[in-house]
C-alpha cells in the first residue's frame, strides 16, 4: 500500500497539471483510500506510520508547486526583506512600474515572480503576518536568487512544522486518554500532505504552534501557552476564531473572578 501511495504522490508532484481535473480527482481518492486501510492496517506501529508520513512529504521536496502560484508571493516578499525593505508597503507591480519609489534593489528575477503570482497578487499589498515573513526571510536569505532553492528551504520548514505537530499532537492525545495514533488522521491525510508540503502553504506552522499551545494549555503552563496561540495566529490569522472558545475552559465557575482575570491575561499576551 505504501508502495503505490509513493507511486500517486510522485505523480501528483512532477506529472500533474491543475487543469486535468479527471487525472486530479482520481489520484485524490486513491490517496484516501489507500491511507484509510494504512492507517486501519498498521495503527499499532507509532513509528512506522511516522515514517511513512516523513517520507511522503519527502518526495515532493524538489518540486516546484503545481496547484498554488502563491509561493512566488512568498518567495517576493523574503526578498524584500532580505534587501531591507518593508514588504507592506509596497505591491509588487508598483515597485516594477517604478522602482525608484523603494530607493533600493528590486528583488531578483522581481519579473518572473510577479508574473509567477498573477496579476490579482501583484496588484495588492501582501497580507501575510510577521511570523509568516520571518520564514519568507529565511528562505531568501539561505538561497538568494534561486526559486527552487527557497521552495525547498520553505518545504523543508513545513515539513518541520508538520513533526512538531505530530509529537505535541500525540502528547495531547495521551494527555486527554486518547490514542495517540489518532494523530495519523492528520499526518497522513492526503489533503494535508498535497496542500501544506506540496503546495506550500502556512497552515500547518500554524497548526504546529497552536497544537503545542494547547498542550501547555491543558499542563496549565498559561503563559507559554498564550505566547505560542499568539505567534501561531502571526502565521495564519484563522485561530483568533478560536479565542472565544478558551473562555469556557479558563475561566471555571467555582472561581469566577480569577478565571476572567486570567482569560484577560492570555487574550493579552
Amino acid at each position: 500500500m505504501a508502495a503505490f501511495s509513493t507511486l500517486l504522490y510522485y505523480i501528483f508532484a512532477y506529472h500533474l497539471v491543475r487543469s486535468d481535473f479527471i487525472r486530479l480527482i482520481s489520484l485524490v481518492a486513491g490517496l484516501f483510500i489507500i491511507t484509510y486501510f494504512l492507517i486501519k492496517s498498521y495503527g499499532w506501529n507509532f513509528w512506522l506510520l511516522a515514517g511513512i508520513g516523513i517520507f511522503f512529504r519527502l518526495l515532493f521536496l524538489p518540486a516546484i508547486p503545481n496547484l498554488s502560484q502563491d509561493f512566488y508571493r512568498f518567495l517576493w516578499d523574503g526578498r524584500m526583506i532580505v534587501n531591507g525593505l518593508n514588504p507592506y508597503l509596497y505591491t509588487p507591480e508598483s515597485i516594477l512600474a517604478s522602482p525608484e519609489l523603494i530607493m533600493g534593489e528590486i528583488p531578483h528575477n522581481g519579473q518572473l515572480l510577479k508574473d509567477g503570482m498573477g496579476a490579482l497578487n501583484a496588484s495588492h499589498f501582501s497580507n501575510y503576518p510577521p511570523v509568516n515573513q520571518f520564514f519568507f526571510g529565511i528562505a531568501a536569505l539561505l538561497t538568494g536568487k534561486s526559486i527552487l532553492g527557497s521552495v525547498i528551504v520553505l518545504r523543508i520548514l513545513i515539513i518541520l512544522a508538520d513533526l512538531g505537530t505530530l509529537y505535541f499532537g500525540s502528547k495531547l492525545l495521551k494527555a486527554m486518554d486518547l490514542p495517540a495514533t489518532n494523530i495519523f488522521w492528520y499526518f497522513l491525510n492526503p489533503f494535508i500532505i498535497i496542500e501544506l508540503t506540496g503546495n506550500l502553504h502556512f497552515e500547518g506552522v500554524m497548526l504546529c504552534f497552536l497544537v503545542w499551545s494547547l498542550y501547555l494549555l491543558h499542563r496549565k503552563k498559561w503563559v507559554w501557552s498564550a505566547i505560542l496561540f499568539g505567534v501561531s495566529i502571526s502565521v495564519k490569522l484563522i485561530p483568533l476564531l478560536l479565542l472565544p472558545l478558551l473562555m469556557k475552559y479558563l475561566v471555571k465557575r467555582t472561581n469566577i473572578k480569577n478565571g476572567i482575570l486570567r482569560l484577560a491575561g492570555y487574550y493579552t499576551l
